[in-house]
């Protein structure tokens, strides 16, 4: 139970960091039985792309 800090002229926390965003985006794929490959392409050190390939199992089919 942390207490909030209190903030002066600091900068803004982004609400949408990038990499915390992917790993929400992973958590609910695991959480869902995803069964595929995630691709996350990086340009200039930032998340650029994120592809996804779902595929079925055999007995799925």
């Amino acid at each position: 139970m942390n207490a909030p800090r209190e903030r002066t002229n600091e900068a803004p926390i982004p609400t949408q960091n990038p990499l915390g965003k992917l790993l929400r985006y992973l958590e609910r794929q695991s959480a869902g039985g995803f069964f595929g490959k995630v691709t996350v392409s990086f340009q200039n050190g930032k998340v650029c792309e994120v592809r996804t390939e779902q595929t079925r199992k055999l007995d799925e089919l």
